[in-house]
């Protein structure tokens, strides 16, 4: 779209300067220039867009880069800490540039994280409109319902709607079994929040797969940088809507 609207914040914070909160306190002391000159808005039109400079150098565009992360068990997934809570950012590996998260992981849950120094690719992947696949490893304890997976149709749990989830039995003893189960959302706890829902009590909760990446032999607390990620991207049909070059 030739006079799409793009906030320069967006595109700063693409760049791996600054947050996008950051970025518009730089905008209002003047130290962006769009086209060599300063520039104070905070949108502008995409097309009109010839370069971008901050402190007097100009924006290159760069390269999209992921990592595959394993969070253990015991680490939020924000880069905030409250009390005596540990983010999982102090695992990162040393020279590890500017990343985000896609996604969470709550602090009782293990596995494969999405990290990325591009926001735009994290919010893609996060959107439900999306339906980027998620698979988990899950040990649960208590009665397991019949036809669980078509009981998940059409759920309401307090208030809050959940598409249907895809299970697969993998393997019970007595009242403890292993579930293999994908979502296509992410809500805010989804998982636990429908075993509860089904008198299950989570032991265990593992992701393992997050749309093309896979978590495989990844060591906890350990970073592997995805390689040929072009195809991965493109299989996505991901484009990058803020991304002026």
């Amino acid at each position: 779209m030739q006079n799409k609207k793009i906030r320069i914040s967006k595109i700063i914070s693409h760049s791996g300067i600054c947050s996008r909160r950051e970025a518009e306190i730089l905008i209002r002391k003047g130290e962006v220039k769009i086209n060599g000159k300063i520039f104070k808005e905070f949108s502008v039109n995409k097309d009109h867009i010839k370069s971008i400079s901050l402190f007097g150098k100009e924006l290159k565009k760069k390269e999209t880069q992921v990592w595959c992360f394993y969070k253990p068990v015991g680490y939020v997934s924000s880069n905030k800490e409250q009390k005596n809570q540990k983010s999982l950012f102090r695992l990162m590996p040393i020279g590890m540039p500017r990343v985000v998260s896609v996604g969470r992981l709550d602090i009782d849950s293990e596995g494969l994280m999405i990290l990325t120094n591009n926001p735009a690719l994290s919010d893609f992947l996060e959107k439900p409109i999306n339906s980027i696949k998620r698979v988990y490893d899950v040990e649960v304890n208590g009665i397991l319902p019949e036809n669980l997976e078509e009981k998940t149709t059409n759920l309401k749990i307090d208030g809050i709607y959940y598409k249907k989830l895809s299970i697969i039995k993998i393997e019970s003893n007595d009242l403890d079994h292993k579930l293999r189960i994908e979502i296509f959302e992410g809500k805010n706890r989804e998982i636990r929040n429908v075993m509860d829902y089904f008198g299950l009590k989570v032991l265990k909760l593992k992701r393992i797969e997050y749309g093309p990446f896979k978590l495989g032999l990844l060591n906890e607390g350990k970073t592997q940088q995805i390689k040929r990620l072009d195809d991965k991207l493109k299989n996505l049909n991901f484009k990058d809507a803020n991304n002026f070059w």
